[in-house]
């Protein structure tokens, strides 16, 4: 599947699914922003698998993010493509599996 467009980002928070940020996916980059912070990385996806290694980057006042309030964060996806519009999987920071979140993309559009 195509994975190349515009995401809606989610995780999982105590009180259900959070909007964290607006990604761009294109030839294999990953491209992610909200007003708190920006992500960069790559991305690969098969035929219902995807995954990405990302460098999460907080400005302003920094959240606990994987168990911690660290500015910059290296951090891996790993999911499954379930719909032509959907990606479900979880989140770490690498090097460490000890707070994994739950996280969804959800296509809002192409990029044209």
């Amino acid at each position: 599947m195509n994975v190349e467009g515009i995401w809606k980002v989610e995780a999982m928070g105590p009180y259900g699914w959070e909007k964290v940020a607006t990604a761009f996916l294109r030839g294999g980059r990953y491209l992610a922003a909200s007003t708190d912070h920006y992500s960069t990385g790559g991305y690969e996806a098969g035929d219902d698998v995807f995954s990405a290694n990302l460098e999460i980057h907080q400005y302003g006042k920094a959240r606990a993010v994987f168990g911690s309030k660290k500015r910059h964060l290296h951090t891996r996806f790993e999911g499954k493509i379930k719909k032509e519009n959907k990606i479900v999987g979880k989140s770490h920071a690498i090097g460490s599996k000890q707070f994994e979140v739950k996280m969804r993309l959800t296509r809002l559009g192409d990029l044209n």
